[in-house]
């Protein structure tokens, strides 16, 4: 079997590797497809790549200032063929910019700019409130007839899934080892299945670190938690949506029809920016679970949604007397003081 190093480092030089001769593997983008179709599917699924140094001329003509970096990214690949061994890509709703993405797409191939896949949505409601339950099974059931599968395909994500999810659950609880190991892992997580090489894995201790939480936006890899080690410091836990522990507790299946299982799953554990939850409470949470010495909140400039909660985590964070570093309106692409202002912080909160 193929070691952990190995498979993460061939993974995230080249995403689309474990997908470019299997049969009708099927793209997604947005990060609330439920693993459990993943899972019950017999087809391979990736999530479509993206590259914050990639130069986009085409996207730059038709996406406006407000979508995130990666969607340009996305949008160049599109254009230039390099999903085209896909037959479909499902776009998850949970992230506003990821709709808004999905329509533009459908647009360009209906004007002929763009051909490639054919795109899909998964429209996620995130109000915690029953309507949005059905509505999700409503979604869930369309998105099932549009690749084929069946209802006890997905009851046998589920258990599959589960034990995926007390993996990864355990994994982050006991988490000792380098804070860039944990990201790669997280991200390549969308485009391969790593854990059967986790399971068999030794995964080093990093003695010695400071401790520091980073959230707010999802970086686009492992630049940040590379900063802060050079600094001498550790990211040991994170709170944005891409991290593992998006994939929430364990389904509650029993009897319950399984749709209905993953809808509710999808309502009570949604992670992206439209979510409604409480970001402070999940920020306190995450100090307590990374056992944080400071705190990073790095937050692109698209991301509107999370800088409505900056005031109130400041707050929380004077409250508890921990020390901060608050970067809004950042560049996804990391050409800004990004660099120089963590390590500043960290020097000075050192010394």
């Amino acid at each position: 079997m193929e070691t952990l190093d190995t498979l993460l480092a061939r993974t995230l030089a080249d995403p689309l590797v474990h997908v470019k001769n299997a049969d009708q593997p099927v793209g997604f983008v947005g990060l609330d497809l439920p693993l459990d179709l993943r899972l019950g599917a017999t087809r391979q699924f990736c999530h479509l790549p993206w590259d914050r140094q990639r130069k986009t001329p085409f996207a730059d003509q038709w996406l406006e200032s407000a979508f995130p970096g990666w969607t340009r990214s996305i949008l160049e690949d599109w254009a230039e063929g390099r999903f085209d061994l896909f037959e479909q890509v499902i776009f998850t709703r949970g992230d506003d910019a990821c709709q808004r993405f999905y329509y533009y797409l459908c647009e360009l191939q209906s004007r002929g700019r763009i051909g490639g896949p054919r795109p899909l949505i998964l429209d996620v409601a995130c109000i915690p409130r029953e309507i949005s339950v059905r509505h999700n099974i409503r979604a869930l059931e369309k998105l099932l007839a549009g690749l084929g599968l069946e209802p006890d395909d997905l009851a046998a994500g589920i258990v599959r899934a589960n034990e995926y999810r007390a993996f990864y659950n355990d994994l982050l609880s006991a988490r000792q080892g380098r804070g860039c190991l944990y990201e790669n892992i997280a991200r390549s997580e969308l485009f391969c299945d790593v854990m059967p090489a986790l399971v068999s894995a030794q995964i080093p201790v990093h003695e010695g670190s400071r401790r520091v939480l980073l959230a707010g936006s999802a970086p686009p890899d492992d630049t940040i938690h590379r900063l802060v080690e050079e600094a001498g410091w550790n990211i040991t836990g994170e709170v944005h949506q891409r991290t593992l522990l998006r994939y929430g507790t364990p389904v509650a299946g029993g009897d319950r029809d399984p749709v209905e299982a993953v809808a509710r799953h999808m309502n009570s554990h949604a992670s992206g920016p439209r979510t409604f939850v409480d970001r402070c409470q999940l920020l306190e949470q995450g100090i307590a679970r990374a056992d944080a010495d400071a705190v990073i909140i790095w937050i692109t400039g698209e991301e509107e949604s999370l800088a409505w909660d900056v005031a109130n985590q400041k707050h929380l964070l004077e409250t508890l007397g921990i020390p901060f570093l608050i970067l809004t309106h950042r560049r996804w692409d990391g050409h800004d003081d990004t660099a120089g202002r963590v390590a500043d912080f960290l020097g000075e909160i050192m010394s």
